[in-house]
């Protein structure tokens, strides 16, 4: 039987991995965010579906014409690590294909989360219809996809679902959600690594 993913990742925020997860994440992370954030002039709110130990909601905060940032994750002790770090941040434990804001979001973000979805459609098509506001936007980056071989046997390896498709598809699932202008590209790639896949796409106003 597979492991949930949500309980994976919450025995590793228990053991620290936490940490590490957003160290090795953090230059894919900076440079899809300077790609499509860092020139936005105007305010924005902000959720990281996924948010781990919250360290995306927190860098964004930072940024000048955010008015907003919080985070939500399905995993307990990722949540807890979050809290404890930024006691008076916003950190919701809930399941992501349940959930919705009480107010709409202009720019959702995912860092390594669609693919542990057994249908990343759903839950895209979700976050399109419940979380996103006209004009916002919604941009993930995954490290599992097919073009990267060395991520092939993270299911098998780690013992949980995970959803391998290729860089057209993830734009399809953007495009029959509902989203506009949607593109791909690829950051951080490095020696054998063929990068970080990012999709984007954007919800007419």
């Amino acid at each position: 039987m597979q492991n949930i993913a949500t309980d994976l990742f919450s025995k590793w925020a228990d053991n620290g991995k936490d940490r590490g997860m957003a160290k090795s994440h953090s230059p894919a992370v900076n440079q899809i965010l300077d790609k499509t954030l860092s020139e936005t002039k105007s305010n924005f709110n902000f959720v990281d579906a996924g948010c781990g130990n919250g360290w995306v909601v927190r860098k964004v905060r930072q940024m000048p014409y955010c008015k907003s940032s919080f985070g939500v994750d399905g995993a307990k002790s990722m949540i807890q690590n979050a809290k404890e770090i930024d006691p008076d941040g916003e950190y919701y434990l809930e399941d992501l294909l349940l959930w919705s804001p009480k107010n709409k979001i202009d720019f959702v973000f995912s860092m390594e989360v669609f693919y542990y979805f057994k249908s990343p459609k759903t839950l895209t098509k979700h976050i399109v219809d419940k979380w996103l506001a006209p004009g916002g936007m919604l941009v993930i980056g995954l490290d599992h996809y097919i073009g990267n071989p060395d991520s092939y046997s993270w299911s098998e390896d780690l013992n949980v679902h995970m959803t391998l498709k290729d860089e057209k598809e993830w734009v399809q699932i953007f495009k029959s959600a509902g989203l506009t202008s949607c593109y791909s590209f690829k950051v951080n790639a490095l020696n054998e690594f063929p990068g970080t896949l990012c999709v984007v796409g954007q919800l007419k106003n």
